[in-house]
């Protein structure tokens, strides 16, 4: 009789880049096919981080610079500095970044334990704070943030912030201050009423890929995040970026799980 030889398993295919925000530790296998992944550090000890490492994975923490959020620890200390409430994030207020205070909480207690957590780099969200309230000091607060974390020698991703990212493109600032950028929703939008998500509009398309082609110009490296792309638009973003050497991410939903 002869006998089959069995049937190799079939391995899914290894993925550039996942933000996985709403995970913690005890689901860490939502990394294994990703090499460059994105974590809420506070989710994470520190030997955890070192072991998706020693698995071949560069590894960035989230660090919210341009709003507070009320679950977190820290919140009553800084909510005086809250400059309004987050449309559609109701949990969250935008902060007065050109607050000494913020700032030196951000760079040299809250920057600081995450760095030394061992990260590859920092994922910095809510830059668009200077979208929402566009003064001198609010831009040279973040760009005063910007200078204190790169003490840490660790790449600085900013998530968003197009306002802010292109002014320091402009300034010719940008490099000295942050290694790349994310940008959500250039293919895809999320209709936040109704839970929904779909495609983008072509006017924001456009928008977004002149500014991510400016970026790339600039030396940034270029990642996106997406949601709940279909079969056919994940291979018009595929095809998108691999033309342009950009990382892409598609997200079951906002919750990043």
């Amino acid at each position: 009789m002869t006998q089959c030889a069995p049937k190799p398993m079939q391995q899914k295919p290894v993925q550039d880049y996942g933000v996985f925000l709403g995970i913690n530790a005890n689901q860490a296998n939502r990394l294994d096919d990703y090499r460059m992944v994105v974590i809420e550090p506070s989710e994470f000890t520190e030997d955890q981080i070192k072991q998706l490492q020693a698995d071949g994975k560069t590894v960035y923490g989230y660090l919210n610079i341009g709003t507070i959020e009320s679950y977190r620890p820290y919140y009553a200390r800084f909510q005086d500095l809250a400059l309004g409430v987050y449309e559609n994030w109701p949990d969250e207020k935008w902060i007065d970044v050109s607050s000494p205070v913020w700032q030196g909480f951000i760079i040299d207690e809250l920057g600081k334990q995450v760095a030394e957590m061992g990260l590859d780099g920092f994922f910095l969200d809510n830059a668009d704070v200077y979208y929402q309230y566009p003064t001198r000091e609010v831009f040279v607060g973040l760009v005063a943030i910007l200078k204190g974390l790169k003490t840490y020698d660790i790449t600085l991703i900013i998530n968003g912030g197009d306002a802010f990212v292109s002014e320091c493109i402009n300034a010719g600032i940008a490099l000295s201050l942050f290694d790349g950028i994310n940008q959500e929703t250039v293919f895809t939008s999320i209709d936040f009423e109704n839970n929904t998500y779909g495609e983008q509009t072509e006017e924001e398309r456009a928008y977004f890929q002149a500014y991510l082609a400016k970026a790339k110009a600039s030396g940034l490296a270029v990642y996106l995040l997406e949601y709940r792309a279909n079969q056919e638009l994940a291979k018009e973003i595929d095809a998108y970026c691999e033309e342009n050497g950009f990382f892409w991410f598609n997200a079951e939903s906002l919750d990043l799980e």
